[in-house]
């Protein structure tokens, strides 16, 4: 696997940070689809036999930056022992990364149709380069963002999520243990809070990124917005 610099580190809110990864070109090209994933890998190879960072560990992430960029952004937790191993290496420090994988998201049959992103923690990673997009191509208020976290405090990106929503997205944070009287925050989990929004996008698609119960909800929460469990579509 081809080597990559941590080049930078930012935290973004709810625990998690922004990690840059300065990639060769080579792989770089691998990226073609907007919600890929990479493969990272470390290996300490330090003389210290007392180690505070442990031996060869490995971590899955999806990639946050759009195809076609020479870096790769990707969003880590404390909760998994590489995106905590990211989140203590020096800068300048090398990992190995692999090719990018998974099919992404088919953004190029959503143009000019509604486009529902439903995604569940740090799985906004794998729709942000997707909704800038979006924005680009004029779709923006043709884009509905559905993000799904615990509570308040968990919330990661939110200037971020306030440029969507000056661009014209709909965003809509679902939380599921915390009601905020708020505008844009609604109480329940994501395919709960599809059901109640009320949105018309029929003849569009759904591009879902988290864990397996709430992509099987957004299935069977299609039909509230017009569409079937088939247009649910996956990035892996």
């Amino acid at each position: 696997m081809p080597r990559a610099i941590l080049s930078e580190r930012e935290p973004v809110g709810g625990g998690l940070d922004r990690i840059r990864l300065n990639v060769g070109a080579d792989v770089a090209d691998t990226h073609t689809r907007h919600g890929q994933y990479v493969e990272i890998r470390h290996e300490d190879d330090s003389p210290d036999e007392e180690r505070t960072i442990a031996a060869a560990i490995r971590g899955y992430f999806a990639i946050a930056s759009a195809p076609g960029e020479r870096t790769w952004d990707v969003l880590v937790r404390d909760g998994g022992s590489m995106g905590a191993r990211l989140k203590r290496l020096p800068l300048g420090a090398a990992v190995t990364v692999s090719a990018a994988n998974g099919r992404g998201f088919p953004i190029e049959t959503a143009n000019e149709r509604p486009l529902v992103l439903a995604v569940t923690g740090s799985g906004i990673a794998a729709v942000l380069s997707a909704i800038g997009a979006r924005i680009e191509d004029g779709d923006a208020r043709r884009t509905y963002l559905l993000y799904g976290v615990r509570e308040r405090g968990e919330i990661a990106l939110a200037a971020e999520l306030e440029a969507m929503r000056g661009a014209g997205v709909d965003v809509a944070v679902c939380l599921s243990r915390e009601h905020v009287d708020e505008p844009g925050f609604y109480r329940g989990y994501v395919q709960d809070v599809a059901r109640e929004r009320g949105w018309e996008v029929r003849g569009g698609l759904i591009f879902a990124a988290g864990n397996d119960a709430m992509i099987e909800g957004m299935r069977n929460a299609a039909a509230s917005l017009g569409l079937r469990a088939e247009d649910v579509r996956l990035n892996m």
